[in-house]
Formats: C-alpha cells, structure tokens, sequence
C-alpha cells in the first residue's frame, strides 16, 4: 500500500496540472496522452518520486512545450544529485532533468516544415558504407548487414532530405563520438552510459541540426540536455573543494546557442508577444545570459 500511495498522489496532482499542460502543448498532442505517458514513465521508475518535485513538474512542463511525450524514446526524465549546500555544510538534492531523445529530435525537424525526410542510423563493422561529396552534393550509401553478424559498431551519421531535393550528412567517427562524451562531466555514468548509441546518434543530429534551415527551435530543444544536465549531473567525487566552497551557479547561456535563437527573439519581441524581460526570464530557466546579451535583446524592444 505504501509503494502505491506515492504514484496515487502523483496522479492527483498532475491531473491537478491538466488545464495547465493543455494550454502548453500543441494541438496534434492531446493533454490525455501526454499524463498517460507521464504516469507510465513514473510507475515504471517510482524513484523519480523521491527526487525534487518541483524540477519533476518543470521537467514535464518544458517536454509538453517541445511537444514530445516522457516515454524514453522521445524524451527522458532523468535524475542527477546535485548539492545546493557548500562543502562544509553539504545539502544533496535529487532533481529531475527532461532530456529529448532521439525520436524527439526527428519528430521536431519533421514538423518543421522544411524537411521530406530525417534519420540517424548507426554504422557497424560488417555493413556497407560509403559516403562522399562531389560537385552534385553529398551523397550517402548504408546497407546493413541483417545476414549475419554485423560487427562492432564503427560511425553514425544524421541524414536530411530537404523539400528542395538538397541533401545533408554528418558522419561522425567512434572517435568523434568519444570527443563528445569525453566532453561531459556525465560521460562514464547517466545517459551515455545507459544510452550510448541514442546519445551517439543524437550528437549526429546535433551537428545536423546547426545546417538546418529555421533550425533555432530544434537546437534549443538540445540546449535543454546535454550541456545544463552535464553541469548538474555532477557527483562528489567530481566537486573539487575550491568549487564545493559555495553553491554551484549555472553557466552563461552558450554563445552558438544564442546566436541561434535570437533572431527568434527578435520576432517575438518586434511583435509584441514578449517583451525583452520576458526572453531574458525564460532563458534563465536554463542558464542567464550574459551581460552583453541581455543588452543585446533589450535593444531590440528599444527599436536599435
């Protein structure tokens, strides 16, 4: 009784969220299926009740605005321990971090409008690969090998076909991929240990997605993972004492980051659906600005 009692107030209060949730999701997803989904997620993991219960509904909050459903292939809720205390005094918290998977990315950059056809696909040993540019374009040519043992897996690539007929490759090397998770502070624990090949596949689509036209919407979506989840997803052992000295502050928001989305801003701002406080308050949700870029978004409301 005990073990259901927490899942049984769990449902309660995100009914409780259901006019909420509605007005944030898009049309094509009803409110009905994304709580159906979110209470799977939390039966099949009830520890995701022990954690922080406010990061777990603004967790939720943040997946229902991209559109995409907590099933763990379109999106993940993911927990990190992070210590709000100093190194004296420690207080860990269990927090939640939704992170887009895979399936999310390619529903998002489907629904984008631009583009016929999406994927990421991994390369092993035993398939037949081939890819090249030459003055058509690029070009790309994977077969599989269902027939037999098809090997160790060797690269992954993210293709699009644009509605113009263009085509986009990036091929990534086991070796790129390991720069990537040698660049986390999560990259032996987390994610890319228990899912390597989703999050190989989907630091193709990263890179894929920067050559994407009106890619600024997809790459925000990524900014909500990789970077934010690897600063907090720290354990002890990583926190040296000279940063355990006073609680952890977010990094600034990415530069590449910013200059993608701001013209995105700007439309907002210009078109009085936000006001230049607005955006700087919504991006701080995931890291603050820096001092020039909120100067920077300001100016557009301020017509310079």
């Amino acid at each position: 009784m005990n073990a259901i009692a927490p899942i049984q107030q769990f449902q309660q209060e995100i009914q409780a969220q259901h006019k909420e949730l509605k007005s944030i999701l898009p049309d094509h997803l009803p409110v009905e299926r994304f709580i159906k989904t979110a209470m799977i997620a939390i039966q099949s993991n009830p520890d995701l009740l022990n954690a922080d219960r406010q990061s777990l509904f603004t967790s939720l909050q943040r997946c229902a605005g991209d559109g995409l459903v907590p099933d763990n292939r379109e999106a993940a809720l993911v927990q990190f321990n992070t210590n709000v205390g100093t190194r004296d005094n420690p207080n860990w918290v269990q927090k939640i971090q939704y992170m887009p998977m895979v399936d999310g990315v390619l529903k998002r950059a489907r629904q984008s409008g631009e583009v016929s056809v999406i994927t990421a696909r991994a390369v092993h040993q035993n398939d037949q690969f081939d890819y090249w540019v030459d003055e058509d374009g690029e070009h790309l040519k994977h077969r599989p090998n269902f027939a037999g043992d098809r090997g160790p897996m060797i690269l992954v690539y993210a293709m699009a076909r644009m509605k113009t007929g263009d085509v986009i490759v990036e091929p990534m090397t086991m070796a790129d991929v390991e720069k990537v998770r040698s660049a986390s502070k999560t990259g032996a624990y987390g994610p890319w240990k228990d899912w390597f090949e989703r999050m190989a596949l989907k630091s193709a689509l990263h890179r894929l997605a920067r050559r994407l036209p009106n890619s600024s919407e997809i790459m925000e979506m990524l900014g909500n993972d990789n970077w934010m989840y690897e600063f907090n997803n720290r354990k002890e052992r990583d926190i040296t004492p000279r940063e355990a000295d006073q609680p952890q502050a977010l990094p600034h928001y990415p530069a590449e980051d910013f200059a993608a989305n701001f013209p995105k801003w700007a439309q907002l701002i210009q078109a009085g659906k936000k006001s230049g406080k607005q955006i700087i308050d919504m991006v701080a949700s995931k890291a603050p600005l820096t001092e020039e870029q909120a100067q920077q978004v300001l100016a557009v409301e301020q017509g310079e």
